[in-house]
Parts: structure tokens; C-alpha cells; sequence
């Protein structure tokens, strides 16, 4: 597990564990390989209008981001990443990607575990929403097919493709155990509670025709209380 020694206390923290730069082929050969396969985001925007993070124009990730000589936090509290125009370019697609095209980055992570790892910086209490936004999303799904290929190629047995089909879906343990202890998937604020409305001494009343006696259905309807009226009862009494 990769430990840094102290908070991250000001910009230039900031800057010491999130990288947004390719590095020098020369000196760091390994570290440029996975940065040029993993974070670079496109090509998108006017190189690729058809790209998937494509919508109405332009990116939805807002790549390529503009160059900055240093890292700067905005009125909101999010980061912009300091990023170099220095001329250093990586091809992707027959389209050169600089500095501008890369995702944020730590590289002891990148090198570690040699795959795409965002890296951002959160000073916000409601950044805790990112860490379980996963389970407001609804469960994952796999569609996974079984084949024997041997048998398939050599035509040697029937293959029941239906019952070798199979619609799954997939639950990590951090959200089996959230929702064996019923813990609050999501809250609304502020809370909306949707009433039913009627007219004066119109409110409706459900009986059976032909069973409920008709003064029975009339003493509910005439004692009781709908929502929509204790809702008014209770703006009465608790101003």
C-alpha cells in the first residue's frame, strides 16, 4: 500500500502526488509506456467529433484541457491541474496527444498496478457521494455465453446455446454487505412527500358495491381523514 508522509496542504502538494504530464521517454521509458496507453483520454473534439464521450459537440470529460503553468483551484473547489505546453506528444490514432489529453495520475500507482488509475483532488464533504455513487447506480450486468469450442468446430455434439446463455448480475462485497445492514442507498433533501388533493367534501372513499352496507361507507367517508387533511390539520397546529 502506497503511504505519503504528510496531508496534502497546499498547491504544491498538489502537484507532488498528481501528475498530468507524459514523461520524458529518455529517462522514465516504463512510466511513459503506461501513461501513453492507460491515461490518455481521445482522441475526441474537433481530431474525432464521433467519439463515444461525444455529446452535442463537444467532450463531456471537457478534453483536451487547457494548458496551465500551475495548478489553481476555483471559486467551486476544483482542481485545474498544471499542464505544460512543452511540445511532447504521444501518437494515439494518427492523432498526436499532448500534455492536454492526459488523465490526472499518480505515477507509484500507474507503475504498480499497470492500468488506468484517475487520481483526483477532493477537498469536499460531498465527494463521499463519489466513493458509493456505484450503488445508487443499480447493479452491474454480465451476459455470459459457455461454449465448447473443440465440440463446436468438430460439429462431434448439439450445442444448446439457450441453456448455456446466462444473464447475471454482479455484486461486489463492499455492497452485499451495505445492503445486508440496509444502509441508506441515497436521501433526498429536501424531502418531497407527493399528496392527494380533492375538492371540499369530495374526497373519495373505496367500498364494494355490492357487499359494504351504504351507511357503513358513509361513516368512513364522513369520519375520516385523508392525507390531504391532515396535512391541513397539522399546518393548523404546528405553525
Amino acid at each position: 500500500m502506497v503511504k505519503w508522509r504528510k496531508k496534502i496542504e497546499d498547491l504544491a502538494d498538489i502537484d507532488k502526488v498528481i501528475s498530468t504530464k507524459l514523461p520524458n521517454q529518455d529517462l522514465y521509458p516504463k512510466l511513459h509506456k503506461v501513461v501513453s496507453s492507460y491515461m490518455i483520454h481521445g482522441p475526441c473534439g474537433p481530431a474525432r467529433f464521433n467519439s463515444p464521450c461525444m455529446k452535442e459537440g463537444r467532450c463531456l470529460k471537457y478534453y483536451p484541457k487547457n494548458f496551465s503553468s500551475c495548478t489553481t483551484i476555483d471559486e467551486e473547489g476544483y482542481p485545474s491541474y498544471r499542464r505544460r505546453d512543452n511540445d511532447s506528444f504521444v501518437e494515439k490514432n494518427g492523432i498526436q496527444m499532448e500534455n492536454s489529453s492526459v488523465i490526472p495520475y499518480n505515477p507509484l500507482l500507474l507503475m504498480r498496478y499497470q492500468a488506468h488509475v484517475n487520481i483526483e483532488y477532493c477537498n469536499k464533504t460531498n465527494a463521499i457521494k463519489y466513493l458509493f455513487k456505484y450503488f445508487n447506480k443499480g447493479l452491474d450486468r454480465a451476459i455470459v455465453k459457455i461454449t465448447n469450442v473443440a465440440a463446436y468446430l468438430n460439429k462431434e455434439t448439439i450445442i444448446d446455446e439457450i441453456k448455456r446463455y446466462y444473464d447475471c448480475r454482479y455484486l461486489s462485497p463492499c455492497e452485499v454487505v451495505w445492503r445486508i445492514f440496509a444502509f441508506d442507498i441515497h436521501h433526498r433533501w429536501p424531502s418531497v412527500q407527493r399528496l392527494t388533493f380533492h375538492l371540499a367534501g369530495a374526497q373519495s372513499t373505496v367500498f364494494k358495491d355490492d357487499d359494504d352496507d351504504i351507511n357503513v361507507v358513509f361513516n368512513k367517508c364522513e369520519n375520516g381523514n385523508t392525507m390531504f387533511l391532515g396535512w391541513f390539520e397539522a399546518n393548523r397546529k404546528y405553525t
